[in-house]
């Protein structure tokens, strides 16, 4: 059930609170059944696909606390994904919101949300991101979307 990676750019300020909903559909544009037990939606975003340092890490396993991102710093190492250390902000620092599959029981669809407080500390400029959703039975990994994930500087604080 591939579909085809499409490109998506994301734009916000500083601060602000982020969601963007999304259908998810296979080659014969049939919504599929996320099931939580069944499917994880995974997104990163970094400075430069080629670096190891994350910006935020959003999943679909551990929301409404599924968010992570780089507290003071911008930016994490840790693998994200619910795994913070709250002794080492290196490590991330967790925050509110995750992905939703099937958002408010509609099948085939998911909405991303970033709470504030995460995006207030992202670094202005262009960054990078992508979506996966990955079939934990299968262990399939579709590349669902993809782009640049710009940040404008907050004025209002």
């Amino acid at each position: 059930m591939p579909i085809y990676c499409n490109n998506y750019d994301i734009n916000l300020y500083q601060g602000q609170s982020y969601f963007l909903d999304l259908d998810y559909t296979d080659v014969n544009d049939e919504p599929v059944d996320l099931k939580g037990t069944t499917f994880e939606a995974r997104m990163q975003v970094r400075r430069s696909p080629l670096v190891e340092e994350k910006l935020i890490a959003v999943s679909s396993d551990f929301y409404p606390r599924g968010v992570v991102g780089g507290g003071n710093t911008g930016y994490f190492i840790g693998a994200g994904f619910g795994l913070v250390d709250e002794n080492n902000p290196l490590k991330g620092v967790l925050g509110t919101g995750g992905i939703t599959l099937n958002y408010t029981g509609v099948i085939g669809t998911f909405r991303i949300e970033i709470d504030a407080q995460t995006t207030s500390h992202i670094p202005p400029g262009r960054h990078f991101y992508d979506l996966d959703v990955r079939n934990k039975e299968t262990g399939f990994v579709d590349k669902v979307i993809t782009g640049t994930f710009e940040v404008l500087s907050e004025v209002t604080r």
